[in-house]
């Protein structure tokens, strides 16, 4: 069994130990963090399969490929993120107004393991947490072992003084620990489907260099660099020259050349002469 197969089938078990936990002895938090850890395991579900579709090679209706799909993963696990949040504020705010008892010594328990389980999972995840598509659920079980260590702290706090308060203050410590990394996993979703300028890479330095590294430029028309995903930037370009004319060769040359450059996977250029 692969590491990630396993992180899903422990996740899975603690999920309901977790869920059947907070709700019997009452703990928002904990049911709050087994929402985002259900939501964690779609995810990772999401991510399996978006990683299989994108490997799919480009035809007549997909020219491209499939590659984008591990975008809308990733975009689609964020807006759910969203709407989970909505609702543990709102119930959130309805336990601060109306403190519920609950079991501090046995919500300390599961608390305890979920912090083990969740820890092997983000190690387990870290290295491949560079795609967008898993980044995701890692994000995810990251915030689920700090949502651990929120439901520790806020178990350890109600036996010391008896503020029943401090469980549902944990649980949204736990929404806003969940709401920032999901807001740039959005925003780079969003950016990427927007045909956006990716990340780390600069027009006008790219523009520059082709004026200064392409003889004879005199106009560079249409300069359009994007994104497939996260790692896969395209670049297309029109260089206008004075009349010189480039072979195919030194026009393979300085594709090269801005690859290496700017880290672009692929480059188009169309040279041709002005009128």
């Amino acid at each position: 069994m692969s590491g990630s197969g396993l992180v899903f089938i422990i996740t899975l078990v603690y999920f309901f130990i977790e869920l059947i936990g907070g709700l019997y002895y009452n703990s928002l938090a904990l049911v709050t963090d087994a929402a985002f850890m259900a939501i964690n395991l779609v995810g990772q579900l999401i991510a399996v399969y978006a990683i299989r579709l994108s490997q799919r090679p480009p035809d007549k209706n997909k020219t491209f490929g499939y590659e984008r799909a591990k975008v809308i993963s990733g975009l689609f696990n964020g807006i759910l993120v969203g709407f989970m949040l909505f609702y543990v504020l709102t119930d959130a705010y309805r336990r601060i107004t109306h403190p519920e008892v609950l079991d501090a010594d046995k919500v300390l328990i599961i608390a305890l393991v979920g912090l083990l389980v969740n820890g092997y999972g983000v190690f387990k995840l870290y290295e491949h947490s560079k795609d967008i598509s898993v980044r995701g659920a890692f994000l995810f079980i990251l915030n689920d072992a700090l949502g651990s260590v929120g439901v520790i702290t806020s178990c350890i706090v109600i036996k010391l003084t008896g503020f029943y308060v401090a469980d549902t203050v944990a649980s949204i410590v736990i929404g806003l620990l969940v709401a920032y990394p999901t807001y740039f996993l959005v925003k780079d979703g969003i950016h990427i489907l927007m045909e956006g300028i990716p990340t780390g890479v600069d027009v006008e330095k790219v523009e520059k260099f082709i004026y200064e590294n392409f003889d004879h430029a005199k106009k560079v028309k249409e300069l359009h660099l994007w994104a497939i995903v996260p790692e896969k930037t395209i670049m297309a370009v029109k260089i206008r020259t004075d009349g010189r004319f480039y072979d195919r060769e030194k026009i393979k040359s300085f594709k090269k050349v801005l690859k290496e450059k700017f880290g672009i996977y692929d480059v188009y250029v169309e040279v041709y002469e002005e009128d």
